[in-house]
């Protein structure tokens, strides 16, 4: 990994039942933090030539299924070499504490394994920040069903910044917190156009909804994730009619280079 460059790697754009050779979407930043897990976390991880065992921190947008199905798998793995210890997990306060608990639960941890191997958790409310030697992390609030956070994740090494939705409906706030970034992604899950705002229960946004945050933000380029394949290209298209910066639908695996 170049130490002049932010890398993002996207490990899924489906919706919450991904298509085969898909995944819900999970995103990997400089090949050591992780973005909500998926279904397929450790597959993923190592499809792409990382040892799970590399991440550093684990940053959850919300804790609905489809964001952390493999959860467990992925501390188990990192019970089995006795390193759970070294994994720092991030997410909404909410829910944080008492998802992971449930997840060791499952997993009957304290049966199998030693009473300290638990990670370190780090429950943000919207609005919190938090910052490491690496990133700084920026939040504010989305509008779901469950509480969520939209992140803007700065690389202190490189400077570069990007913003991230998680799922949501149309919410301006993750403009503001978008401003000056490079990047924009963000959940289109219903497919190319807007929300109505009287019949979204589910509370997500559109391919238009994403294409206003992106305008008012005046990043330079949106990806679009959260949807069936088959309305990829039409949710483009759509979002191309309210943004003038570059917009994309990104292939499973697909890196980009801030």
């Amino acid at each position: 990994m170049s130490e002049m460059n932010t890398r993002i790697t996207i490990f899924g754009t489906s919706g919450a039942v991904p298509e085969i050779g898909g995944d819900s979407p999970s995103f990997l930043i400089n090949d050591k933090y992780l973005v909500d897990t998926g279904w397929a976390a450790i597959q993923n991880l190592r499809g792409h030539g990382v040892d799970p065992l590399e991440l550093d921190y684990l940053i959850f947008t919300h804790f609905h299924h489809d964001h952390y199905l493999s959860l467990p798998s992925l501390l188990f793995y990192f019970l089995s070499w006795g390193k759970l210890q070294e994994l720092k997990i991030i997410g909404p306060a909410e829910d944080l504490e008492r998802m992971v608990k449930r997840a060791l639960d499952f997993l009957d941890a304290e049966r199998f394994f030693a009473k300290d191997e638990v990670p370190t958790l780090i429950p943000l409310q919207p609005g919190d920040n938090y910052e490491t030697e690496g990133f700084r992390l920026d939040t504010c609030s989305t509008i779901h069903p469950v509480q969520g956070l939209g992140y803007r994740f700065t690389d202190a090494r490189t400077g570069k910044s990007f913003a991230f939705s998680g799922d949501t409906a149309y919410h301006p706030p993750i403009a503001e917190l978008a401003k000056g970034s490079a990047l924009l992604i963000h959940e289109a899950a219903l497919g190319p156009k807007a929300a109505d705002p009287n019949d979204n229960a589910y509370m997500h946004s559109g391919s238009i909804d994403a294409a206003r945050i992106a305008e008012a933000a005046g990043v330079d380029r949106l990806l679009l994730l959260h949807g069936a394949a088959s309305r990829a290209e039409a949710c483009v298209e759509a979002a191309k009619q309210e943004f003038g910066g570059s917009v994309e639908w990104p292939h499973f695996g697909q890196t980009y280079v801030l």
